[in-house]
């Protein structure tokens, strides 16, 4: 069974599209760790756990490419070097009724043999009590949706797939975050 990911799906209304979802997100979340993906962008828990050790990483190690921990976390679900398309990508799409709300559990470390830090994955993740008090303010309602990997989604995140690829959608989701700091894919 799969580590579960600390996130949740959350269903807005037109009320929430007056006053721009994302700017007030930033406003109400806790704190950046905090992330609101567009709904097509959580496919699968191997995928979130592989961006998630690849930004704490970068993070551990003071090697972040984006300015902010959610917007590397996000750069690497879209599997790439350019944080406008990242954002294009992963971020929440204007107008959608639907989101994920993602907490980035902050990483404890060990060191290897040459003394590089790595991130340890948290035993027990959960969401912070602060998401549903963030979900009230944000006046979102909590979604039954589960993360499931879909072409379409995966296609929306840059992922090079064909349509009768399904078997292989999980590994192609998890290899797409794992190129994202390679040199050839920065035309991606």
């Amino acid at each position: 069974m799969e580590l579960p990911f600390p996130c949740m799906a959350v269903g807005l209304d037109e009320s929430n599209h007056s006053e721009g979802v994302i700017a007030n997100f930033l406003k109400q979340r806790p704190s950046e760790r905090w992330v609101l993906l567009g709904a097509h962008a959580a496919q699968s828990f191997s995928q979130l756990w592989t961006a998630w050790v690849k930004t704490t990483r970068n993070e551990l190690r003071g090697t972040c490419v984006a300015r902010s921990i959610d917007a590397e976390f996000m750069r690497y679900l879209a599997g790439t070097h350019h944080i406008s398309e990242a954002f294009t990508r992963s971020g929440y799409q204007n107008g959608s009724q639907a989101a994920w709300i993602v907490y980035l559990p902050i990483a404890e470390s060990s060191s290897n043999s040459l003394g590089h830090l790595h991130p340890v994955v948290p035993e027990k993740p959960a969401l912070p009590p602060e998401c549903s008090e963030l979900v009230s303010r944000m006046m979102m309602t909590a979604s039954r949706s589960k993360v499931t990997p879909s072409i379409e989604g995966a296609k929306i995140l840059g992922v090079d797939i064909s349509s009768d690829a399904t078997s292989q959608l999980e590994e192609s989701l998890v290899a797409h975050v794992l190129m994202a700091d390679d040199q050839s894919s920065s035309h991606r």
